[in-house]
């Protein structure tokens, strides 16, 4: 199948970039369709990590404000895994690593690759590289993330029922589901 740019380009450029796309695509049932206009949000991938505590069977969120939820009319103080954007000639792993001590405090001891994938790719670009971190659950404290960039984070240590309790975005729920399946069962 094939895809023709017409013509790009960037009207607005700020936290996101938004990139107008013209278009034509081929039809699966033949021919093309089009000219077609997408505006996309393009930004650098993001690293997301769930932290689990293995030995106290805990699992570490955090809680920062988030737009996003206070456009669509709910409280936007949201609880969500640790998150950030790959910066540049970054690995996924290294971001990964930075974010969770960025946003917690706390050093992974261990890190497993969930998956890569599109968040929303109807609108964005933008990938997330899922991994889980075991963590130290005990060492939880204070408030955490980087001042230039404004950030107000509170880690919280939960169980895995309480945090999917939760309003949750949907790579977290996503790495949470994973865990339950990687979880031996109780007898």
């Amino acid at each position: 199948m094939k895809v023709t740019l017409l013509h790009s380009d960037s009207p607005y450029r700020g936290f996101f970039e938004m990139r107008r796309l013209t278009l034509e695509h081929e039809r699966f049932a033949g021919g093309s369709c089009g000219p077609l206009v997408r505006e996309v949000l393009h930004r650098s991938d993001v690293a997301a990590v769930l932290l689990h505590d293995p030995a106290a069977d805990k699992i570490v969120l955090v809680e920062q404000f988030r737009a996003g939820a206070l456009v669509a009319g709910e409280d936007p103080w949201l609880v969500d895994i640790v998150a950030g954007r790959i910066e540049s000639g970054q690995s996924p792993t290294a971001a990964a690593i930075r974010e969770v001590q960025e946003e917690t405090g706390l050093t992974p001891t261990a890190l497993e690759t969930i998956g890569t994938f599109f968040t929303a790719p109807h609108l964005s670009s933008e990938r997330v590289h899922l991994f889980c971190a075991c963590v130290d659950s005990s060492r939880v404290a204070g408030f955490h993330g980087i001042a230039h960039e404004d950030e107000d984070i509170r880690p919280i240590v939960v169980d895995h029922a309480t945090a999917l309790a939760r309003p949750l975005s949907l790579w977290a729920a996503l790495a949470l589901a994973w865990l339950a399946r990687r979880k031996p069962t109780k007898k």
